[in-house]
Order: structure tokens, then C-alpha cells, then sequence
């Protein structure tokens, strides 16, 4: 009887993936990461992952996001003096995606939004005697951040798109360091 309830829970499983399979779709995907200049930094780049779930006929979309970036400063706000300094880390975050309208089959923009957290370190140049300057961890830190932003997605095909996105980003937090931020993201996703 053991055997036979098995049976039917693996074939009930195996048929219910396979209808949800017409209705609903995974993608995954790699991004680029590059942070819009601002006052007192230079260049912010980085790399992220990207998961998405949702029915590829509905206007929305729920996505997870993985991501890193650095951005390294030319002037050091806490001590006023021209010392690099150089911010780092590592960022989750559960976002849900909203598709406005087609331009054409290919082309939509959307809004995004959503919630997560960035785990950074900072390095900042210290004097030495000998060498002069290096940079030296000062703290890790993890921040818990809301963000929105908007895109444009073009599909090459049923499965493979491009998006440009670009994005706000609001740190939780009262250091100087911790500004909020604009991304702007460049990626390509493939759903299965």
C-alpha cells in the first residue's frame, strides 16, 4: 500500500510540474553592474546573477538577484583629504518586476522594485612610514536597502532577452560612506 501511495504522489508531482511547466516559467541570467558618477567617486563596477520566476504571458515578474560591486573614491569624506578609499561587498535581493506595456513583440519596459540587504567592507588609504600610502580594511558591515528603478527588455527569441535597466538605490544606514546610490545594469537573461 506504501509503495502504491508513492506511486501516485511521484506520478501526481510529475504531472503537475509538467502542466505548471506550460504556465510558468525560470530564467536565469548575467549582468553587468556599473554605478552612475557622482560626486567624489570615480568608477563603481561589478558583476551579478539574476533568477526570475513567473507566467510568461502575465505582466509580472519575481526575481532574485546576486550581486557585487565596488566603487572607489578619489576623496575621503570623513577625514577631507584627497585618500582613495575603495567600497565593496556583496548584495541579495527578492525584487518583482512589472511590465507596463509592448512596444512591439519584442520590446517592453518595465518597473521594478523590491527589498534586500548588501554585505560591504571598506578599505581606506592610511599613511605609513615606510611605504606611504595603503589601503586597509577599516569594517564590514551588512545594510538593509530598498530599491526601484526602470528598464527596457528585447527578446530575441521565446527564451533568450537583453534589458538595460537603471535603478535606485537606498541604504539603510548613517555613515558617510553609505550614500544611496543609482545602478544602471546591462544583462542577458534565458528562460527554461
Amino acid at each position: 500500500m506504501r509503495n502504491l501511495v508513492g506511486i501516485i504522489a511521484i506520478l501526481f508531482v510529475t504531472a503537475a510540474s509538467a502542466s505548471a511547466a506550460e504556465y510558468w516559467r525560470f530564467g536565469v541570467g548575467l549582468r553587468g553592474t556599473a554605478v552612475v558618477p557622482g560626486e567624489n567617486y570615480s568608477n563603481a563596477l561589478g558583476l551579478g546573477v539574476i533568477a526570475s520566476f513567473g507566467d510568461p504571458d502575465s505582466r509580472f515578474t519575481t526575481q532574485f538577484e546576486l550581486d557585487t560591486w565596488k566603487v572607489i573614491y578619489d576623496f575621503d569624506v570623513d577625514t577631507l583629504q584627497d585618500l582613495e578609499h575603495r567600497y565593496a561587498g556583496l548584495g541579495v535581493g527578492l525584487y518583482e518586476k512589472y511590465r507596463i506595456f509592448d512596444l512591439s513583440s519584442r520590446f517592453s519596459p518595465y518597473v521594478i522594485g523590491g527589498l534586500g540587504a548588501y554585505f560591504l567592507e571598506l578599505k581606506r588609504e592610511e599613511e605609513t612610514g615606510v611605504v606611504g600610502l595603503q589601503l586597509r580594511s577599516q569594517y564590514l558591515h551588512s545594510l538593509f536597502m530598498v530599491a526601484g528603478g526602470l528598464g527596457i527588455e528585447a527578446g530575441f527569441n521565446e527564451r533568450i532577452s537583453a534589458f538595460i535597466e537603471g535603478r535606485y538605490v537606498y541604504l539603510d544606514s548613517d555613515r558617510n560612506e553609505d550614500k544611496d546610490i543609482v545602478h544602471s545594469y546591462l544583462g542577458i537573461r534565458y528562460r527554461f
